[in-house]
């Protein structure tokens, strides 16, 4: 059974909000997160199913806030008022500030006597002077509001891809670039990513994204280049991902300033070091070389020049992706490649995604939406 386990990093939800963590390292040991306003000891979960779990106040020692205990049976709070009255519209609704009898005072009091999220819910809607004559989608958005600070259920999930994308483009996407989960499906599908494939990959600012959506889809069978030019590679995501060693067997790191004097020499007939030589060992990767990668993405900034040095890595016919957060870089490098006849079927586009909200009385496109998810250079190279 896959099971919470030490060292290894969640995903906990209350309603939409979100909040990656790593758990304790040593067993025994505390691990106090907050979500919301609540102080919460995550390491209650260790050893349990990834899933649904309620928020229990800490018998022991109250000043820890509470404790996670699993389950599965989730009442909302639209279904225990769902016998309410509710009004035809909101015309004789006034936001004048006093239709809401319970102060902040008194609402802390009330969490201060140990009641739950959904008993504080109720004691708002039976003071509230205007609740009952809102009209049922008035209501429901009231009601998923106040569930946002105060619903005792969380739900704790194993992290992937999708989810990791869209919590970190939540937060603060130009931490991974303005990468969003689509472009980034898209990325996965023009790059044609494939399980026993030979891929290489520059990740200049995702924090391990591309990287960890390439391992996750070939699931440890065939080989992953993470190229970088000084300094250690990203691997922010890679980690979060809690890959087995199987999944990471296929990862291989090479720093490119070292891997061009190497290519370099052996394409003028100079010596090349022992470490260059194929080792004759079965489970060793194949060496990289010009010519050699059946795939390619680069993700950063300014891509024009590291593209033009990287494709030269990629084999006749391989497909390549270059994303950037700006199109004005992306369309110096079409140009070029135009130019010299280095690809086929050579397309620099954008994605273009709006969420909705869906609600059972209304579906309607949200009000806020990301202005740009990116640029996509891709294409197919071909010997000029």
């Amino acid at each position: 059974m896959d099971v919470i386990q030490n060292d290894h990093f969640v995903l906990v939800q209350r309603k939409s909000q979100m909040s990656l963590n790593q758990l304790p390292k040593r067993e025994g040991k505390q691990w106090t997160i907050k979500i919301g306003r609540d102080l919460v000891d995550l390491s209650t979960a260790l050893g349990k199913p990834h899933g649904t779990f309620k928020l229990v106040r800490n018998e022991q020692n109250k000043s820890k806030g509470f404790v996670l205990v699993p389950s599965n049976d989730v009442v909302e709070m639209k279904e225990k008022l769902k016998d309410l009255n509710s009004g035809d519209n909101n015309k004789e609704i006034w936001d004048d500030g006093k239709s809401q009898q319970l102060k902040k005072e008194d609402i802390e009091e009330l969490r201060g006597q140990g009641l739950t999220g959904s008993e504080i819910v109720s004691q708002l809607v039976e003071n509230s002077k205007t609740f009952q004559i809102k009209t049922e989608f008035s209501q429901e958005k009231y009601l998923n509001k106040k569930e946002e600070k105060y619903s005792e259920w969380v739900e704790i999930f194993k992290p992937n891809i999708r989810h990791l994308a869209k919590y970190f483009h939540s937060q603060d996407p130009m931490q991974i670039l303005n990468l969003r989960p689509d472009t980034l499906a898209m990325i996965m599908s023009l790059a044609n990513i494939k399980s026993n494939g030979k891929f290489g990959v520059f990740d200049g600012g995702c924090q391990g994204l591309v990287t960890a959506a390439i391992l996750d889809r070939i699931q440890g069978l065939g080989t992953v280049w993470n190229l970088f030019v000084k300094g250690t590679p990203q691997k922010r995501l890679i980690q979060a991902m809690n890959f087995s060693p199987e999944q990471l067997k296929p990862l291989k790191n090479a720093n490119l300033r070292k891997l061009k004097e190497v290519l370099t020499k052996e394409e003028n007939g100079d010596d090349v070091p022992a470490a260059k030589m194929i080792k004759l060992d079965e489970d060793a990767p194949p060496p990289l070389e010009f010519g050699s990668l059946d795939g390619l993405v680069v993700v950063c900034r300014r891509p024009n020049s590291i593209a033009k040095e990287l494709v030269k890595l990629l084999a006749p016919s391989g497909n390549f992706v270059i994303f950037c957060p700006y199109a004005e870089p992306l369309s110096d490098t079409y140009i070029d490649f135009r130019e010299c006849n280095l690809a086929v079927n050579l397309k620099l586009t954008e994605t273009w995604f709006r969420t909705h909200q869906v609600l059972p009385l209304r579906t309607h496109p949200e009000v806020n939406m990301s202005g740009s998810g990116g640029y996509i250079l891709s294409g197919i190279k071909v010997c000029s």
